[in-house]
């Protein structure tokens, strides 16, 4: 991708992202995401299938300007603390809640994956996966505890996430895993 492509699509990244901050994403239309990029809706549809494969692409984006070296417990907390304005934004209707609740749960699958595939890090959560004889399954569940604690704010429509009694709950897990 050229360097005036991927402003583009910076743009059209970083306009969504800003949206999102302001409404929620059953609410953004593409038209919208486009007048904000200042680009026409053909435009954005050279760049991106459709909103959902924007959000999944913001969504990576996002997840990879995160600092890799950290365990992954860490990395999540700073990362729900740091987008948490976007990530409540997330907060499906009945109609959107598979699409959202798939393209989360694909992405904290994948960071986790990765991370078990580099090979040993300090990290117990990873290298409670990377020997168990279950890998995926393994991934899969804790994959879910994260969603959990995300849906728990989201439900009960938090404002601001409370950094002490998330570090705590997150300090509880990683507990479980040094048990090991």
């Amino acid at each position: 991708m050229g360097k005036a492509q991927e402003r583009t699509r910076r743009q059209i990244l970083s306009a969504f992202l800003e949206l999102l901050s302001e409404k929620p994403y059953d609410m953004i239309s593409v038209s919208e995401i486009s007048a904000a990029s200042f680009i026409t809706r053909s435009t954005f549809y050279r760049y991106f299938d459709d909103k959902k494969s924007l959000l999944m692409a913001e969504i990576e984006d996002t997840v990879q300007k995160q600092v890799p070296d950290q365990p992954l417990l860490v990395q999540f907390v700073e990362y729900v603390e740091a987008y948490w304005p976007v990530l409540r934004n997330l907060t499906p209707t009945r109609q959107s809640r598979s699409d959202l609740h798939e393209i989360l749960n694909q992405i904290l699958w994948e960071l986790i994956h990765r991370r078990v595939e580099a090979g040993p890090q300090d990290d117990p959560v990873i290298a409670t996966v990377q020997k168990s004889h279950n890998k995926t399954i393994m991934i899969s569940a804790i994959e879910g505890m994260l969603m959990g604690i995300l849906e728990r704010y989201v439900v009960e429509g938090t404002a601001k996430i409370n950094h002490a009694q998330l570090e705590t709950a997150i300090q509880e897990i990683e507990s479980l895993f040094q048990q090991n």
